[in-house]
């Protein structure tokens, strides 16, 4: 595996990982909102099981929210909130303790995949220097 393109997959997952932890935060911030269904980050490998990407985030029912190959950003931040009722009697299905162990699994994974990153960089620099 090439420095780059560890520096590509590393990447890849920061970015997937990081839209994990935007769809937990939104969770969280609605904990208060009456009929609120909390949503499930989504992973799947990239071709050929180089990298992670975000693929989609589900109700918690399994229904998909928002499911696009071609994901995004500010397209997932306003289809994550869409269709939600503006009043509702029942109370948020979130569950704070799920939300904060996902929360910390997913930071687990953010670092291992800056190790990576860091990493691939260091070599890239050494290599550069050994070339100079």
């Amino acid at each position: 595996m090439s420095s780059s393109n560890s520096l590509q997959i590393g990447a890849s997952a920061l970015n997937a990982f990081s839209w994990g932890t935007a769809v937990t935060a939104h969770n969280v911030a609605n904990v208060s909102t009456a009929g609120f269904e909390p949503r499930r980050a989504v992973y799947s490998n990239n071709a050929n099981n180089q990298g992670v990407s975000f693929d989609a985030v589900l109700k918690d029912t399994g229904s998909a929210a928002v499911q696009n190959p071609d994901w995004a950003a500010a397209k997932a931040v306003y289809d994550v909130t869409s269709g939600l009722p503006l009043e509702a009697s029942a109370p948020s299905g979130t569950d704070l303790s799920r939300e904060f162990t996902t929360m910390i699994t997913t930071q687990h994974a953010y670092e291992a995949n800056a190790q990576v990153v860091r990493t691939s960089d260091s070599m890239l620099g050494t290599l550069l220097d050994i070339k100079a």
